[in-house]
């Protein structure tokens, strides 16, 4: 199998985490030997910790999340702080060995998809480096069309694909959450899901999650 995801976000606080586990969860219902990665953490490393309790596996926390940075903010504005370089490399080697070990291999991004990393590099780079298939998590809400369309055009302009979107945390009670799975079908031609406040994912009605 040998295959992967990368779930990105149109912004941070979008959910990514939660689809993250969410569909590691699944994959090891569903018997995948499915491996979790998160190479940016800023802040709390409380997300790496609730990936690998998804996933169920014991990696090494430097090995999920070879860059830790203190402070809650972009890689490149955190890293300033502390007077020290992301290590590009680390990343790097972190994934080579995480997706050699598991079938399914996870990885989650860092808030939207122009997140600095370095002065040069960004998580968009880092995507295309990794050549995984994308997923959008956006709101539910208002505001989501537009965040997610100027998703989509960058990572065509980096030749990423994309599997498809998933609206997150809808509650059911605005206009905009019920129209707007229907028109980013028509306007993006892509598979579009929506998963309900603390809702969960269903990988069998939506297999473009696992690119099957």
């Amino acid at each position: 199998m040998n295959k992967g995801i990368f779930i990105c976000g149109t912004d941070t606080g979008v959910g990514k985490t939660y689809i993250c586990c969410q569909l590691a969860r699944a994959l090891k219902i569903g018997g995948v030997a499915a491996g979790v990665m998160k190479p940016f953490c800023s802040g709390s490393r409380s997300d790496v910790r609730r990936l690998l309790r998804a996933a169920g596996v014991r990696d090494a926390l430097d090995i999920v999340n070879p860059v830790y940075l203190r402070y809650p903010l972009a890689p490149l504005v955190a890293a300033r702080l502390e007077h020290r370089k992301v290590s590009l490399s680390a990343v790097t080697s972190s994934y080579r060995a995480l997706r050699g070990k598991y079938d399914f291999l996870i990885v989650e991004g860092a808030g939207g998809v122009e997140v600095p990393v370095t002065e040069r590099f960004m998580v968009s780079d880092m995507m295309a480096r990794f050549a995984l298939p994308a997923v959008i998590v956006a709101r539910a809400g208002l505001g989501t069309i537009n965040h997610t369309l100027l998703t989509l055009q960058r990572l065509s302009q980096k030749k990423i694909k994309v599997a498809g979107i998933i609206l997150n945390g809808r509650r059911g009670n605005s206009l905009a959450e019920k129209t707007n799975p229907q028109i980013l079908r028509e306007l993006t031609r892509l598979p579009v899901t929506e998963v309900k406040l603390n809702g969960t994912i269903d990988t069998e009605k939506n297999p473009w999650l696992t690119c099957s």
